[in-house]
């Protein structure tokens, strides 16, 4: 009896030992994956879910990949969980090596692009939506010959590889878009939205059916986290026969768009606010010709952009283009952007107020046109109570020929209690101004009495006092003197921090002591 438990002891013992060996090799095969194969694709159609829901009802999204584009056609909610994603590409494997290179058996899709696109001087990268990611990060399109880090696309459509894709998490965008609007009431919220091969001027979340068509109001694209797309990440719009009501943007994560985080075009009311918009442009789009950068939006009326922090993009942090009315632009915390922090171009009657605005304009030195606020040929608005530090100029409103369009008169701009900190740069003269107004060769028009521009009880700090640099221009004189610029009518009653002051300003507002080295 002893002998025969003894022997099933062994034998359980060496099961056990077996199973555990088993449990070991899994978890080390397992472990051994790419972090991103973890993540499970859904079995599921988000689609299908949206299809069967009733007008009005919510749609939960389950804790997993979704890879597919969605249209909403009737009024939901459409709300994610932890884990819920949508992704524009699919995991490709099947690749064959020759020549030096790994190619894909699969073939990508055509994906349209607008003819009047411009990239950056010495680069086609923003003509070409097509997107490769290793284990999550992306890699870096070329024309041909890719070496590592780097993909092609060849005549066939088939992607071109120097570096292994074996063992390795491969996705490919296949997919224009995200989710797209034939209805209005839609929100769309709780989500992690992965790559898109949009086109430039549209959103891969858009409440129209592609680029043109009918746009629809009331759409809210909230608690989102959103990235990779070559246009814009959201891009809700009206149309030519409809300024778009109801929309709002709210509390998003938005970075790595090709082109801009959020764009939009023709709409009422609209409200951007609490978002994170950062590290966009990444597709070298044109931002002396064309446009790139954080935020756009073209042909607003009573649009209201609060509270968000906008920083690292390649372009203009905030702006606001052709058309633009009753605009608020308020309390937002702007930085370390190539060219403007915010930029009120070709439109009429603005607030902006209450932003911190630091370190922009120093990606490209365009003299004037680097400014933490510009206003460019827009009129009757108010600049005030914002604090401008260490940009590659402080304010800046000007008036340019835009072939005499009705915005070349500029009138009723009013720059007053703002603080700038900032530093005289001897080697580059055109990078020290305080406060600016700047008009081209062919006018004088924006000085007249009449037009009523003027600045007052703005606040400086430079290290020094007293400078022989241009710090201010007003009616096409430069003034290093304060005193001098405060005899104008473009300053009243300017005056110069105290040490203690400065000190304060910068604990207060949570910005650098100092400049950084440009």
């Amino acid at each position: 009896m002893l002998l025969l438990i003894h022997k099933w002891h062994r034998r359980w013992l060496a099961v056990v030992i077996a199973s555990f060996g088993l449990l070991v090799a899994i978890t080390f095969i397992i472990l051994a994956q790419p972090t991103n194969a973890l993540a499970g694709t859904c079995t599921g159609s988000l689609q299908a879910k949206i299809d069967v829901a009733p007008a009005g009802g919510t749609v939960t999204a389950e804790p997993c990949i979704y890879r597919e584009q969605v249209t909403i056609s009737k009024p939901i909610t459409l709300k994610g969980q932890p884990g819920s994603e949508i992704r524009g590409s699919d995991v490709w494997t099947g690749w064959t090596y020759s020549g030096g290179y790994w190619r894909s058996s699969k073939t990508l899709p055509l994906f349209p692009q607008g003819p009047e696109v411009q990239c950056m001087p010495n680069t086609s990268r923003c003509l070409w939506p097509e997107q490769v990611f290793f284990d999550g990060k992306p890699l870096y399109q070329v024309a041909s010959d890719p070496t590592n880090g780097q993909f092609a696309v060849d005549a066939e459509r088939r992607v071109v590889l120097k570096d292994d894709p074996r063992n390795r998490f491969v996705e490919v965008t296949v997919r224009r878009y995200w989710v797209l609007g034939k209805t209005a009431n839609v929100t769309i919220e709780g989500f992690t939205m992965k790559h898109a091969a949009n086109e430039a001027q549209s959103g891969a979340i858009m409440n129209r059916m592609g680029r043109l068509g009918d746009a629809y109001d009331n759409w809210t694209v909230q608690n989102n986290r959103l990235s990779d797309a070559h246009g814009a990440m959201v891009s809700l719009k009206g149309d030519v026969r409809h300024y778009a009501t109801g929309l709002k943007i709210l509390n998003n994560d938005l970075y790595g768009g090709g082109e801009l985080g959020i764009h939009g075009v023709v709409t009422q009311g609209e409200i951007i606010q609490g978002n994170e918009i950062h590290h966009n442009n990444t597709e070298d789009f044109n931002i002396l010709w064309w446009e790139g950068g954080g935020l756009k939006i073209l042909y607003a009326k009573g649009l209201v952009v609060d509270s968000n922090r906008v920083y690292s993009n390649k372009g203009n942090a905030v702006w606001c283009d052709t058309d633009c009315l009753n605009v608020t632009i308020s309390n937002n915390r702007i930085h370390h952007n190539f060219r403007r922090g915010i930029h009120y171009e070709i439109s009429e009657s603005a607030k902006i107020f209450g932003n911190v605005v630091w370190e922009n304009g120093w990606g490209i030195r365009e003299d004037i046109k680097g400014a933490g606020i510009g206003v460019s040929n827009s009129r009757n608005v108010e600049v005030y109570a914002n604090t401008l530090a260490w940009n590659a100029d402080g304010l800046v409103v000007y008036a340019q020929d835009r072939e005499s369009m009705a915005y070349d008169n500029v009138y009723g701009v009013y720059v007053h209690d703002n603080t700038v900190l900032a530093k005289d740069y001897a080697s580059d003269p055109t990078s020290n101004y305080g406060l600016a107004w700047y008009q081209g060769p062919y006018s004088n028009q924006m000085f007249d009495s009449a037009s009523n521009n003027r600045g007052a009880y703005n606040k400086y700090w430079y290290p020094d006092a007293e400078s022989s640099l241009v710090r201010y221009e007003w009616k096409k004189t430069g003034y290093a003197k304060l005193a001098n610029f405060n005899a104008t009518p473009g300053e009243e009653n300017g005056r110069y921090l105290t040490q203690s002051e400065k000190d304060a300003v910068v604990s207060n507002k949570g910005i650098p002591a100092n400049p950084e080295p440009h």
